[in-house]
């Protein structure tokens, strides 16, 4: 040991974890895959840190796993699940790796660059350990706990979320911008299992054994130069995992607090279309043209974009959910945690956390997830043209209801009203037992709980447009000379679905 090196994260408590008993404390790395088949799970309450904790754990175990095993497939992952983590192999992993773990350390602090604290161009800037923090639209902290200091395990979870969800930007050191981090504008996902070790096996993958893939810890610790460079693609997902995509080195003092930090570019990310993160999961744009990004935006209900976790996405899925879906049985219900930073128009504006609960049958049988997608899209297309008939009905109540300027006011008027929240709203109600269905592989009930869950939204958004509308009698000539046409809307739907 380095005489200087301080708090070791192997042994040092700093990873807060809840057990199967409801209680919480926290945990150095050893104790906690020593016992993860007891700890319930992770208790960190910020999403982006409590994200990157799983991603930090995940590539320890596949690099142990890779140092005892080489590879792994399906079975030897069933088998795991039933008899618990590879724990031997973990420690002694960890163990061979200990002078990499110090927090402190003159020459590879954990995920740090110490390179900072010497080089002209950074040494004296040094910047408030709230630099760590996620800001939101307009400078307002997502965690309202942090303060002008704090202590090293807080700095220390605080990094590895900026790490993996700091959005693009300026930067004044070394180079005048940076790339964002690996998770920035995506919703993360992962499934949960019963305790920690179970997670972390459902989200692990088969893999064969990949020299190059290798996390932060096990490579020569970046130099100013390496800050500086153009952005890289990922080895794969341990690089992934652990990129440094900020450079940062925690000024730690000798009560073990952190007011300031340096801080710097990182080892920039470059977006890889053809190996997305294993975490995001994407979809096609309307226009068929481009990959999106699933993510939290725009006050958008999240479950509108189930279709693109489920067996029919295929890669378009989060590849974590493949994994869980290969060892996971027929009659299981997968918890899939859906966790990242909210923005519009790249503003960050507040963090979210939400949890989804999905068949097997919807990540591992197709025509499950291709009736799943026909339920979404027609949900989607009733949405669309009632949308169209309520700017129709609120352009019928102004004087001049073909003039374009009115059109164009009428569509803004149902664009910024609370029309799509009860809509939406209305179907998310049903979500349960519409799942329950796709779990007791009743296709047909599904489909017709799904066609009545989108009649009540409907009505519901037709009574809704009512109450908007001014009690004039002009808004109720306009309700009254299209109530036909929502009529026939619904018989519509109803029809096309029934013959499909």
């Amino acid at each position: 040991m380095n005489h200087l090196a301080r708090y070791n994260l192997i042994d040092e408590a700093w990873i807060p974890v809840r057990g199967q008993d409801g209680q919480s404390r926290t945990v150095g790395l050893a104790e906690l895959f020593r016992h993860a088949h007891i700890i319930r799970d992770l208790d960190e309450p910020s999403p982006a840190n409590r994200v990157a904790l799983y991603r930090l754990l995940l590539a320890i175990l596949h690099r142990a796993s890779s140092a005892r095993f080489g590879s792994w497939a399906r079975q030897e992952r069933r088998r795991w699940r039933r008899e618990g983590l590879p724990t031997d192999a973990v420690l002694d992993y960890l163990e061979h790796w200990r002078e990499h773990f110090w927090l402190v350390h003159p020459e590879h602090p954990f995920m740090q660059v110490a390179a900072l604290a010497h080089h002209p161009d950074t040494k004296d800037k040094k910047k408030s350990v709230l630099h760590l923090a996620l800001l939101g639209n307009d400078g307002f902290l997502f965690d309202h706990r942090k303060t002008a200091t704090l202590p090293w395990p807080d700095a220390l979870r605080d990094m590895l979320g900026l790490f993996s969800f700091t959005p693009g930007g300026l930067i004044k050191i070394l180079k005048t911008s940076d790339n964002a981090g690996p998770l920035a504008n995506s919703a993360a996902f992962l499934a949960l299992g019963a305790n920690l070790g179970e997670t972390l096996l459902l989200n692990l993958g088969s893999a064969k054994s990949n020299q190059n893939d290798l996390p932060a810890w096990e490579k020569v610790p970046p130099a100013i130069k390496d800050l500086a460079a153009p952005a890289t693609l990922a080895t794969g997902p341990n690089d992934r995992y652990t990129r440094q995509s900020r450079g940062v080195l925690l000024d730690v003092d000798d009560d073990g607090r952190v007011s300031e930090l340096w801080f710097a570019p990182g080892l920039a990310l470059q977006d890889d279309p053809h190996a997305p993160d294993p975490m995001v999961a994407q979809r096609m744009s309307k226009d068929g043209k481009t990959i999106l990004r699933i993510r939290f935006d725009g006050g958008r209900a999240l479950w509108r974009d189930l279709p693109s976790l489920t067996a029919g996405a295929k890669e378009m899925a989060p590849a974590v959910l493949r994994h869980a879906a290969d060892i996971t049985g027929e009659d299981e219900v997968l918890h899939v945690l859906a966790a990242g930073l909210a923005s519009d128009q790249a503003k960050l504006e507040r963090a979210r956390m939400e949890l989804l609960r999905l068949p097997h049958a919807l990540l591992a049988v197709e025509a499950a997830a291709a009736q799943l997608r026909e339920d979404v899209a027609a949900a989607e297309a009733l949405h669309d043209e009632l949308r169209a008939l309520a700017a129709r009905v609120v352009a019928l109540t102004q004087p001049d209801p073909e003039h374009k300027e009115t059109r164009e006011k009428a569509r803004n008027r149902v664009a910024q009203s609370p029309l799509a929240d009860v809509y939406f709203t209305h179907l998310e109600q049903r979500l349960p037992s519409l799942m329950a269905a796709y779990a007791a592989n009743d296709w047909e009930a599904a489909h017709r709980l799904w066609q009545n869950a989108m009649t009540e939204a409907a009505h519901a958004f037709w009574h809704e447009l009512g109450i908007l509308l001014s009690d004039t009698p002009r808004a109720w000539k306009a309700m009254a000379q299209t109530e036909a046409e929502f009529h026939t809307i619904l018989r519509n739907h109803q029809e096309n679905r029934d013959a499909a």
